[in-house]
């Protein structure tokens, strides 16, 4: 099978924004009153629940009932995704953040030779587009293949839909793709729609159970770089 797709996720792939999803929450409980602020090892646990499901536990935190629950989530989330693209969208263009090592090194040789790279991210799509950006550029962000947010579909990871989706947007069969990601969760996703899947464990998540991934690395440029022939090789071996 050749290689027609570089897939990556966003969160903690290409950069490590775990934290920032973490700061933003405690910058929105400030806002919200609350005496509550997570630490690492807090919000590495609540990592195990994806999503807009975390505010559940706030919720029960507001003493609000269950009839305002939908709509209360709605509005919270989309405060914090706010809180939390510009508090990394600043650093990255402060060059206060980087990117994880290797990842522009191997974007740009997929590209090079005419392979397309698209992103399937939990995030939502707007989000997403404005941290690549303040990440990787515009141009890069206009030459992907596509972006599918945690709103392209209504199950998110590990389900393998967003995936699929990615696939079935660029045209091209699944187990053509290859997944670049940090979590057990992301990398379940990958597997489930049936693509070969590379972990590179983030802050929060390198005790993760990787053992269903084709390949495990600290980064792509560890112990030694990961480049295209690596990539081709690898779906070989499927």
């Amino acid at each position: 099978m050749e290689l027609e797709l570089v897939i990556s996720d966003l969160d903690g792939t290409i950069v490590e924004t775990e934290n920032y999803h973490r700061l933003a929450y405690n910058e929105l409980f400030k806002e919200l009153g609350l005496d509550v602020s997570w630490s690492k090892q807090d919000y590495a646990h609540r990592l195990q629940t994806m999503g807009g499901n975390k505010f559940r536990e706030i919720f029960s935190w507001l003493n609000l009932t269950e009839d305002k629950y939908e709509q209360s989530k709605q509005r919270l989330y989309a405060r914090k995704t706010e809180l939390y693209v510009e508090l990394i969208t600043h650093d990255l263009t402060a060059g206060q953040l980087c990117l994880r090592p290797g990842i522009v090194r191997l974007f740009k040789e997929v590209q090079d030779s005419g392979i397309p790279i698209a992103i399937g991210t939990a995030c939502v799509g707007w989000a997403a587009q404005k941290v690549v950006q303040a990440a990787l550029g515009e141009a890069f962000l206009q030459s992907l293949a596509c972006l599918c947010g945690g709103e392209s579909t209504p199950k998110h990871k590990p389900a393998p839909d967003i995936y699929l989706l990615v696939a079935q947007k660029v045209g091209v069969h699944p187990e053509s793709c290859v997944v670049i990601e940090d979590t057990h969760h992301g990398l379940q996703s990958a597997k489930r729609a049936g693509m070969t899947c590379i972990a590179t464990p983030s802050e929060f998540a390198v005790m993760h159970d990787f053992s269903e991934a084709d390949l495990v690395l600290p980064d792509l440029n560890t112990p030694s770089p990961f480049n295209l022939k690596s990539l081709r090789d690898l779906l070989l071996k499927r």
